[in-house]
């Protein structure tokens, strides 16, 4: 959208009166796209997860993004985690602050009820038709945009029996040297796969869960580590942890093989990261091309290259090499928990609420 400064020096033969109804008139943006977008230079912003996942998604989506389409500039704003592209959405509701966001899929349907986000337009999102099963949203919002797998890190330097089960999280000769950053996302995969373990029911009672939890408090060394788990592990600040596997599987190469995410035999816990249309955009037009690009075989398959997540673009076809290391492998589509998160997103609150006040402050 031109900028008032742009509008008075193209038009500054109008009346006042003009000037005022074309001011009205940009400033009405639709939220399903189109009347928001004027000619010209276009920024659009994106709101992302930060560190590798910002390097990656800047090179391989943003940058040939912004070649193909030179009228369109992308700016990204780095986010720690989906609750605060939450609390960031509902501050700015009627100007939001981004125009595309990344946000859990378990936490998507809460900013979609809340108008936060806007519905997508077929027609200017032609690669939602694309789209692997598990990356569509049947109500037309958001779809996936990179799929993961919770993990197990370990530092193969300090560890010298690598560990192969979610159990082996207990194990004394890991006590004090844990890192557990699970009041998100993390947490909630990690009850499901206890609760599989334990023989229990998530939809009907995580208390065996939780209770498997707290007996794991005194053994951890941090519940937050700074900047990340990543580089905790990486560093020696830890011994073991529990992360993404497509982190764990870029700090395994960055690192030398310091770190290293492991698959436990029990399984793991698939997770989805949604790709979305703010509502009340100014951009929607612009910002809807760049989500269609972003879902696009080509930009999913030089992301997920260089990330390690698994496509939800069906022709994405990415390397063996790499094909192994993701969710995408045929090795962790044998091993995977099942998880509803769709059911999930009216429990996840209270889920992240119960780790916070039981596990860790209890």
């Amino acid at each position: 959208m031109p900028s008032l400064r742009s509008v008075l020096t193209a038009s500054a033969a109008l009346t006042a009166t003009a000037l005022f109804a074309t001011a009205c008139s940009s400033n009405a943006a639709s939220p399903a796209g189109g009347s928001g977008d004027g000619g010209g230079k276009q920024t659009i912003t994106f709101m992302g997860f930060y560190g590798t996942f910002q390097d990656a998604f800047t090179k391989t989506v943003i940058d040939p993004f912004e070649k193909a389409n030179p009228d369109i500039t992308v700016k990204y704003v780095p986010i720690q985690n989906s609750a605060e592209v939450l609390a960031k959405l509902r501050a700015s509701k009627s100007r939001p602050v981004a125009d595309v966001a990344l946000i859990d899929r378990s936490v998507a349907p809460t900013a979609n009820q809340e108008k936060l986000f806007a519905k997508l337009d077929t027609a200017k999102v032609p690669n939602l038709d694309r789209l692997v099963e598990s990356a569509r949203n049947k109500d037309g919002y958001g779809p996936g945009f990179s799929i993961d797998s919770l993990s197990i890190l370990y530092n193969s330097k300090k560890v010298k029996q690598a560990p192969t089960s979610w159990n082996d999280l207990w194990d004394p000769a890991y006590k004090g040297k844990l890192a557990m950053p699970i009041a998100d996302t993390r947490g909630v995969a990690l009850i499901i796969a206890l609760e599989k373990i334990l023989g229990a029911d998530y939809k009907t009672d995580i208390d065996p869960a939780i209770k498997k939890l707290k007996s794991l408090s005194g053994g951890v060394e941090t519940w937050q580590p700074s900047p990340d788990v990543y580089t905790a592990v990486q560093s020696g600040e830890a011994d073991v942890a529990v992360g993404w596997n497509a982190r764990g599987q870029y700090y395994k190469d960055s690192s030398g093989g310091v770190v290293q995410p492991v698959l436990p035999k029990e399984g793991t816990v698939t997770q989805i990261n949604t790709i979305n249309l703010v509502n009340n955009s100014a951009h929607a037009a612009a910002a809807q091309k760049f989500i269609d690009y972003a879902i696009g075989a080509k930009a999913q398959k030089a992301f997920d290259e260089a990330a390690f997540y698994a496509p939800v673009n069906q022709d994405a076809s990415l390397s063996a090499a790499v094909k192994a290391r993701t969710t995408a492998s045929e090795t962790q589509a044998k091993n995977q928990i099942p998880a509803d998160w769709d059911w999930l997103t009216t429990r996840y609150t209270t889920w992240v609420d119960r780790i916070k006040q039981e596990v860790i402050g209890g």
